[in-house]
This record gives structure tokens, C-alpha cells and sequence, in this order.
């Protein structure tokens, strides 16, 4: 697996790295789910949403963040 998960780590990263990141869990997480028993197949389908529903909202915060900076240097 290409990453590993640390809190301290993660709290260091920017906001395209932890977005990139859960991309790749999610993608992990689903390829579990392929030939894994039919409900353990459900819960990693459902960890690679929660991971894609995370990435998105790391992108959204980020944009807002960037947004709200470049008014407020204007």
C-alpha cells in the first residue's frame, strides 16, 4: 500500500495531498470490495464513498479558503 495513515502526518499535509490521498483509499477500498464476501464487499464500497465524500470536501474547504484569501488581499 502506497500510503499509511498518521494523524501527525496527515495534520502536515496540504490540502491537495489529503484530497489526493483519499482518492487512493477510496480506490484501495474498492478494490477490496471486488471478490471480497458480499457484505464485507458493502462495507468497503461504503469506505470508498466516505473516502470520495472526504476528498471532495477538502477540495471545497480548500477553494473556499483560497477564495475568501485572494478577497481579502485584493
Amino acid at each position: 500500500m502506497e500510503f499509511r495513515f498518521e494523524a501527525e502526518e496527515w495534520r502536515d499535509l496540504t490540502a491537495e495531498q489529503k484530497a489526493r490521498r483519499c482518492r487512493f483509499m477510496a480506490r484501495e477500498a474498492h478494490a477490496l470490495a471486488n471478490g471480497a464476501p458480499p457484505d464485507q464487499a458493502i462495507a468497503y464500497k461504503n469506505l470508498a464513498s466516505e473516502w470520495l465524500t472526504l476528498a471532495d470536501e477538502i477540495e471545497r474547504n480548500a477553494s473556499a479558503h483560497d477564495e475568501l484569501r485572494n478577497r481579502l488581499l485584493r
